[in-house]
């Protein structure tokens, strides 16, 4: 069985500890927009798209994090936000339609493939975070350099398509896309 790194930053992990998927979402904030969806709706969509439940990645990009939102009638924006929900939105379209037996990002953890680039992208982040040995038959595995929006939405689709095509960038740094639930091995 293949064994990868996955890094842990919110030192919330422990060797033999079981990654799961969070099916309660009342107690998350939701971005909702008043007079057009509510956190109700939210939860319904989640739950119908998700019946399994969430990662906490799918939490945090499908629920918790916010978009560009306009008042309605408006051209206002409300809130500003980074652009990682979008491209998140964007490739889990194009993996429903193309390729639907690769694994949710939204249903899944992630992990290095190599422990060279699991200390690296430790050290990008203020190296605090600790590293777990995770072994699975079912991780997908593909090259995170490919997810961004590119420069237009068409490019965004390719992009998306080439990364659950398992093609590769010239730079690649591959990362493994793990579905859950996932039992976290030893401590590095």
């Amino acid at each position: 069985m293949p064994t990868y790194f996955h890094l842990d930053r919110t030192n919330k992990a422990s060797a033999n500890m079981r990654f799961g998927l969070e099916t309660e979402f009342t107690k998350i904030n939701i971005w909702s927009v008043q007079g057009l969806y509510s956190q109700n709706d939210a939860i319904k969509r989640v739950l119908q798209l998700y019946p399994e439940g969430l990662s906490s990645h799918g939490l945090q990009y499908l629920l918790s994090e916010g978009i560009v939102i306009f008042f309605p009638g408006t051209r206002t924006p409300q809130r500003i936000t980074h652009t990682q929900p979008m491209i998140e939105a964007i490739f889990e379209m194009v993996r429903r339609a193309e390729f639907p037996s690769r694994p949710s990002r939204m249903q899944s953890m992630f992990a290095w493939c190599s422990l060279t680039d699991a200390r690296q992208f430790n050290m990008e982040g203020g190296g605090k975070g600790a590293i777990y040995e995770v072994s699975s038959d079912d991780a997908f595995v593909a090259d995170q350099n490919l997810l961004f929006l590119g420069g237009s939405v068409i490019g965004a689709y390719e992009l998306a398509r080439k990364y659950w095509a398992a093609e590769n960038s010239e730079n690649q740094k591959l990362e493994a896309v793990i579905p859950l639930p996932q039992i976290i091995g030893n401590a590095i």
